[in-house]
């Protein structure tokens, strides 16, 4: 396995887009990540991998409704391609949870790398344009 990451992934101002609401979702996005990864690599069991996976999804989902809904509040313009990449990621999640759930899929440690980097770029990509947009109408917290 010695590609296995031992680090837990850290927050940071990389990561931070200014407005307050959103950036503490991020971070417990990221937190709820480094628990997958600790589960799976001190092999805490299905029942807890599971757990933890669902947690994820359901806070990746009403993390979701909340950018989205503020987006549609404040007029987005980028608003129907962030839903897309949203839908996209959501759909992957309960694929995931579904295959986990039935015993056809482990959480490889690819897997949490492809979470792990969708987060990440997300973050840095589509919801800091978010950002600026927020930031740019004075709407930061």
């Amino acid at each position: 396995m010695g590609m296995e990451r031992t680090v837990d992934m850290q927050w940071g101002p990389a990561l931070e887009l200014g407005h307050a609401g959103i950036d503490a979702d991020h971070r417990s996005l990221l937190e709820t990540l480094n628990r997958l990864r600790q589960a799976v690599r001190q092999d805490q069991g299905r029942e807890e991998i599971q757990a933890v996976l669902l947690f994820l999804r359901d806070y990746t989902v009403s993390h979701f409704a909340t950018e989205e809904g503020l987006m549609l509040q404040h007029g987005y313009p980028g608003t129907s391609a962030h839903l897309t990449a949203h839908a996209d990621l959501v759909m992957q999640l309960s694929d995931l949870v579904a295959d986990y759930r039935a015993g056809k899929a482990q959480l490889t440690e690819a897997l949490l790398t492809f979470l792990e980097a969708w987060l990440v770029e997300h973050i840095q990509g589509l919801d800091r344009e978010f950002g600026w947009y927020l930031r740019g109408r004075g709407l930061a917290s």
